[in-house]
This record gives structure tokens, sequence and C-alpha cells, in this order.
């Protein structure tokens, strides 16, 4: 159970209902994540968006993106984001080794080209708080100026959510497993 109330649009001032409804209108609906959230309102409306342009909007390939997801989800040990993500990474062709090896830690062994460069990347600014010059030149290589700040912002968003929701300790929606 959330260490705090899970917020329904009713529970928010007026003003603050704007919030709720742009996270319903990107996100299809709010789940548990947002509405444990959305106990601060203008706060969560403001990630949410910062969310919505680097998931939504950026154009990194969307199995990358997935991967750099994944790599954030593991690193905070959130069952909620990574649950959410191991679904999206295989519909968007993300293979069960790869999934298996972020999730095993031993990844980037085992991943090829693109999909090597992009945890490498993620993992190594996630974990040691830097990249390195080779690791930062592959991926430049490979996205560009706009697509590393991308692929950067994209990795700290979603550890920046899944550490939010580890610390709430926000539920799986009703009726998910944990794949973690």
């Amino acid at each position: 159970m959330a260490r705090v109330p899970y917020v329904k649009r009713e529970d928010l001032a007026p003003e603050d209902q704007q919030h709720f409804d742009g996270i319903a209108g990107s996100r299809g609906r709010v789940g548990p994540n947002f509405a444990a959230l959305l106990n601060s309102p203008e706060a969560t409306g403001r990630l949410a968006a910062f969310g919505e342009s680097v998931r939504f909007h950026s154009d990194i390939a969307e199995p990358l993106k997935e991967l750099a997801i994944l790599c954030a989800a593991r690193e905070a040990n959130n069952p909620y984001v990574w649950t959410a993500h191991e679904r999206l990474a295989r519909e968007k062709g993300i293979s069960d080794a790869a999934i298996k090896a972020i999730r095993d830690r031993s990844a980037p062994a085992g991943l090829q080209g693109d999909q090597a460069r992009v945890v490498r990347y993620a993992k190594e600014l996630l974990t040691t708080h830097q990249v390195s010059d080779e690791t930062f030149g592959a991926v430049h290589r490979l996205l560009g100026n706009q697509g590393t700040v991308e692929l950067t912002l994209l990795t700290m968003y979603y550890s920046t959510l899944a550490h939010a929701l580890e610390a709430l300790k926000a539920d799986l929606p009703a009726g998910t497993a944990s794949t973690l």
C-alpha cells in the first residue's frame, strides 16, 4: 500500500485538476503512480509534462528508449516502472535476452550495436553519475547532439520517477504482478 493517499480528480482543487487532466490525456489514464504523486499537483504536473516530452516527443527509436527506461527502473529496483516497460520493450522488439541481461545487471554484455551503446550510456550515468568519453562518443555518433541530450534526459526522468515511486511505495495497477 502506498505511503500517501491516491489522489482522484475530485480530491484536487479546481485549479489543480488541469494536472490530473494533462496526465490522463497524455497517458490514457492516471495510474497509481501519478495518483500518488498528485499529492503535490503542481510539481507532478510539471514532472509529467517533462516525461511526456522526453518519452513521446523524442526522435530516439522506441526500442532504444525502452532500454534506457529499463536501465533506470532496474537501477532504482522499482517494480512499477520495470513491469510497465518490460512489456513495452518486448512490444518494441527488445529480445528476452536483452531484458534478462538488464534485469540480471549483466548488460551491456550480451547486447550488440546500438542497444549496447544505449545501455552502456544509461548504466554509466545511473551507476557512476558520469559517462566516459568513449561511451559518450559512441552514443553521440549514433544520436547526434539532440538525441544524446534527449537520451540523457529520458534516463534521468525515469530514474527520478522510479525513485519517487519506490519511496512512496506506489502499488502496481490492480491485477498486475511485478516482473522485476
